[in-house]
């Protein structure tokens, strides 16, 4: 029983962390703040952190909520960004789990890796449907995001593992 409430406990941490993250970078206009010509994205360390801390289910879950905020904000076609990260946050929760330490470099690996797959589908989707980018100011762009994200990544990861410590404590 204490088990199942302290699972509880973070998931809906690790969600008010989530939707704290979405208002700052949907109300404040973080979104349109550019680095270098890079947009600055955090939302996608989130799923990346807590699949790392948590098993593939709860990464799961935090995922289909990434997604689905993605999708409120119109950043992508509804319904895929939800299913991508969806799965993107299991599959990265069972490699994490057998393969990885819960440490910050396999985070950045986590993320870059994700974000790397995710931009080289739509790419990939919009070369087929015949709206292709030029290739070279799309790899540009898909670097530089990567790379603010993993610049980045310590205000998502350190906060994720703060809490999966406290509540791993309290089993």
């Amino acid at each position: 029983m204490q088990k199942e409430r302290t699972t509880t406990y973070k998931v809906v941490c690790y969600t008010l962390l989530l939707i704290g993250l979405y208002l700052i970078e949907t109300a404040t206009g973080l979104s349109n703040v550019r680095l270098f010509g890079v947009r600055l994205d955090l939302l996608f360390s989130v799923p990346a952190a807590v699949a790392l801390m948590e098993d593939p289910a709860v990464g799961a879950a935090i995922g289909l909520f990434t997604g689905i905020l993605y999708d409120v904000s119109g950043a992508g076609v509804e319904g895929l960004l939800p299913l991508y990260f969806m799965v993107f946050a299991a599959l990265a929760g069972g490699i994490s789990g057998r393969y990885l330490r819960r440490i910050w470099p396999s985070h950045l690996l986590l993320t870059a890796g994700g974000m790397l797959i995710l931009h080289g589908l739509q790419f990939m989707f919009a070369a087929i449907i015949g709206t292709g980018y030029p290739v070279i100011p799309f790899l540009k762009s898909m670097y530089g995001e990567i790379l603010a994200a993993v610049v980045l990544s310590p205000i998502i990861y350190l906060p994720v593992y703060k809490m999966a410590r406290r509540f791993d404590r309290m089993k």
